[in-house]
C-alpha cells in the first residue's frame, strides 16, 4: 500500500445504503447522517498509518487506533464491505 492508493481510495470509496447503516450500527455511530459518516470514514481512512494497511487477497484491510476502527475495503470496486471497531 502506497500513499496515493490510500488518497485514492479516501476520495473514491463507496457503500449503499443498507451498507452505511451496517457500517454506523458497528461503529455505534448510529446517530450520523450518511453525509457524515461518509466523513468519517475519510478520517478514519486518511489517519490510518501505511503500516497499519494490509492488502490481502481482494481487500484492503485498515486498522486505525486512532478511531479505534478496522475498516474493510473491496479493492476493486473501493466498497466499505464493513467496519468494526477494534477490540481492547
Amino acid at each position: 500500500m502506497d500513499k496515493t492508493l490510500k488518497i485514492t481510495i479516501a476520495e473514491n470509496f463507496k457503500n449503499t445504503e443498507l451498507g452505511f447503516l451496517r457500517i454506523k450500527r458497528n461503529l455505534q455511530i448510529s446517530d450520523c447522517s450518511d453525509f457524515e459518516t461518509e466523513n468519517y470514514l475519510r478520517k478514519i481512512i486518511l489517519s490510518t498509518p501505511l503500516e497499519c494497511i494490509e492488502s490481502r487477497g481482494k481487500n484492503h484491510y485498515l486498522s486505525c487506533v486512532k478511531f479505534n476502527a478496522i475498516l474493510t475495503v473491496n479493492a476493486h470496486s473501493l466498497t466499505v464491505i464493513t467496519a468494526k471497531l477494534i477490540d481492547v
